[in-house]
């Protein structure tokens, strides 16, 4: 990520950004230098001083009639914004506290986009008191693992279902072969059951989706689906070509894929 992308990602108006990083190039500097300095129209950089000064960004040096003006430093700005985020999480909570409503579990509820597919499943690992069943990507196992291991630790039964090499160092985990999973497109699927009450299905890709239910049926179906996948891996693991021998090239293809 760049810095003008960071900076725009904490709030910023990309004139903003522009300002700021300007003047941590070359400090202290009146508008007009710092006009030139980030390519922006002076107009725009005295709107986007003031704004910078307002929010804690900028210091100002008054010299006679002229007014120069340098960065707070990075690491002073970056905490000083993160004490205020926190703040304001903490205030919204007690604020918004009452508002707080159950959603309809028997419903399935559509998901979109990476970032609030694995919010929604941290949420649904983080939530699980008995029982977790999980179905996803070496990638995905990482994004979650903090909350998988949390979840461990106060006694949740967690049982994985992986596709590649990912090491979880507890809970049952059971491989799903490499060739199978592209053969399926699995690489970037996941699929949460939590207690056995709610479940989560879908992709983790940048513009996936996925849908998250309560409904007693549709989660049944994925919950057994993680089963009958762990129970067919570990099977095929154990018996191997004494397996392969008894199945018809029906059944073959049907639980193989090939």
């Amino acid at each position: 990520m760049d810095p003008l992308t960071a900076l725009t990602s904490l709030g910023f108006t990309e004139y903003e950004a522009k300002t700021y990083l300007a003047l941590l190039r070359s400090n202290p500097a009146t508008g007009y230098q710092i006009s030139k300095e980030a390519g922006i129209p002076r107009s725009m950089v005295y709107e986007a001083l003031g704004r910078l000064v307002n929010r804690g960004a900028v210091l100002t040096l008054q010299q006679g009639d002229t007014t120069r003006y340098a960065p707070v430093p990075v690491n002073a700005l970056l905490d000083n914004m993160r004490h205020k985020y926190e703040d304001a999480i903490d205030v919204a909570h007690e604020t918004l506290a009452h508002y707080e409503t159950l959603v309809p579990l028997d419903q399935a509820w559509n998901i979109e986009g990476r970032d609030a597919i694995l919010s929604k499943a941290r949420d649904m690992i983080g939530g699980a008191r008995e029982e977790l069943l999980l179905a996803a990507s070496d990638r995905t196992l990482v994004d979650v693992m903090p909350q998988l291991q949390e979840a461990h630790e106060r006694g949740v039964r967690v049982r994985v279902l992986v596709s590649g090499d990912a090491e979880l160092g507890f809970g049952q985990v059971v491989r799903h072969p490499q060739a199978e999973s592209v053969f399926q497109q699995l690489g970037q699927s996941i699929v949460v059951v939590a207690d056995g009450a709610q479940a989560l299905v879908g992709g983790t890709g940048a513009e996936d989706t996925a849908v998250w239910t309560g409904n007693r049926h549709l989660v049944f179906i994925a919950r057994q689906y993680i089963w009958q996948e762990m129970f067919t891996q570990r099977a095929s693991e154990r018996l191997g070509r004494d397996l392969w021998a008894v199945l018809t090239p029906e059944e073959r293809k049907a639980i193989f894929g090939e």
